[in-house]
């Protein structure tokens, strides 16, 4: 495996990691690093986030849509679902008469997962699979980064959230859950999709894919219980 290969596994399982991160990863000098880095940049592989200090290296929006396409999650299936949500995207943006083709990626980040925050100048929409039903569907804005990545495994964190909701379900009582072990339970035994979009694409995005997802697949800690 080539060494810009080996830099594109470790940028695309570490989103944000650094030239210097790289180099330690793979024992390599940072000036080959450094020239590597560039030469995936010069072909639209890698993104750069050069407003960071150091620099910070993320996939660019087409090797993520491939990657996303590609990638078997370790554990949970969610992979059948990745198709299915860029599906419903090009469906309800085209219907709205704003039809997006680029600026979006899908990732499976599969059962177990590990949260990834947000790169600047992106919003994300966020899901949570459990048993082959959806338990929540949220969404995030740029300013919303611990929404996207944090909140929804420690109940304490916010009003509502995905941890919280699991701890008051009495239908998940047996599990002997607690707010000390709620968060890695939820890492372990979920499977979560995010879907990336650049900001460029404006608010209005994410609040019109959530909502579709909402009606397609009726996620059961959104809206109340009482109105179903």
């Amino acid at each position: 495996m080539t060494v810009g290969s080996l830099i594109l596994n470790l940028v695309r399982s570490e989103p944000g990691i650094t030239a210097g991160e790289i180099a330690a990863r793979l024992d390599k000098r940072l000036q080959h690093i450094h020239s590597e880095c560039g030469a995936l940049e010069n072909t639209h592989a890698a993104y750069v986030d050069r407003s960071a200090r150091p620099y910070r290296y993320y996939l660019s929006d087409a090797a993520l849509r491939l990657s996303s396409a590609q990638r078997t999650p370790s554990g949970g299936n969610v992979s059948p679902y990745i198709a299915a949500f860029d599906e419903i995207i090009q469906s309800v943006t085209a219907a709205a008469g704003r039809a997006i083709r680029s600026g979006y990626a899908i990732m499976g980040r599969g059962q177990p997962h590990v949260p990834q925050p947000l790169r600047p100048g992106t919003m994300g929409v966020y899901t949570f699979l459990y048993q082959d039903a959806f338990l929540k569907i949220g969404k995030a804005g740029p300013n919303s980064g611990a929404r996207f990545s944090s909140q929804h495994y420690l109940p304490n964190s916010s009003a509502s959230n995905l941890a919280r909701s699991i701890l008051n379900d009495t239908r998940m009582q047996d599990l002997v859950l607690t707010e000390k072990n709620i968060g890695s339970w939820t890492k372990q035994n979920t499977g979560r999709i995010d879907i990336l979009l650049d900001a460029s694409l404006g608010i209005f995005t994410p609040e019109l894919i959530e909502a579709a997802l909402h009606f397609k697949y009726g996620p059961r800690y959104e809206g109340f219980q009482n109105q179903r």
